[in-house]
């Protein structure tokens, strides 16, 4: 039907997807990290680990800390400002300014050059899966592997630019296979949720509708029901 709402997530559900998201991300991070030593021959320690869930936990808490800002209400200047903080290039450039003062004790402008240009592939994810931490959209199963290949992409993309202004980070094919490897499980984890959200039952008369699913219910009145209710027919 036209003009009728998804149900307004509780803010104890927000909190509550918000910190399994984290959780996922915080997972998947060091899962990426593992696959790049794994696939390189290298050996794998606990630093690493540690780095791979700390840039995981930071992009999916911006995430939910923008989201939930949206939440409370804001000006429009400063919400303007924070969608630029939460999208690809602003989550791409902040975790990598993050990782490199940690590694090199520096952000080398080369390497946050890689990440907005890395971050082009992935504004994809951002758009279409990752619906902050609320989940209400979450994913559909076949996009994850659409999502799965943007990953891969962004971390190929981030690797050869690197490269290209002097930061050998990785080989262009354990940048990809770690990438791949953060977007399944990440995407793993939006597909349950946008599965749960999809069991939603509407009722409605005469116009006047309530909204249900698992997130929460909503009321209203749609004042098109009438044509809706011809074009059903």
């Amino acid at each position: 039907m036209d003009d009728v709402q998804s149900p307004p997530i509780n803010i104890w559900t927000f909190f509550a997807l918000a910190a399994l998201d984290i959780a996922a991300n915080g997972a998947a991070g060091p899962a990426a990290v593992a696959t790049a030593v794994h696939v390189n021959g290298g050996v794998l320690t606990a630093r690493m680990l540690q780095l791979g869930a700390l840039a995981g936990v930071t992009k999916a808490g911006l995430l939910a800390f923008v989201e939930f800002l949206g939440y409370a209400g804001i000006p429009t200047y400063a919400w303007m400002l924070l969608i630029l903080l939460a999208s690809s290039f602003g989550v791409c450039v902040l975790i990598t300014a993050e990782i490199s003062n940690l590694v090199l004790g520096e952000s080398p402008s080369a390497l946050l050059i890689a990440a907005v240009v890395a971050a082009i592939p992935l504004g994809g994810e951002c758009m279409g899966i990752y619906q902050s931490a609320g989940g209400l959209a979450g994913g559909k199963a076949g996009s994850q592997i659409f999502v799965m290949g943007l990953d891969a992409l962004g971390g190929y993309v981030f690797a050869r630019m690197a490269h290209n202004m002097g930061y050998d980070i990785c080989p262009y094919n354990v940048a990809a296979a770690a990438g791949a490897v953060y977007g399944a499980i990440t995407g793993l984890f939006h597909t349950i949720i946008g599965c749960m959200a999809g069991f939603t039952s509407t009722h409605s008369t005469n116009g006047h509708y309530t909204t249900t699913n698992i997130f929460g219910t909503t009321s209203g009145y749609d004042p098109n029901w009438n044509r809706n209710a011809m074009h059903m027919w």
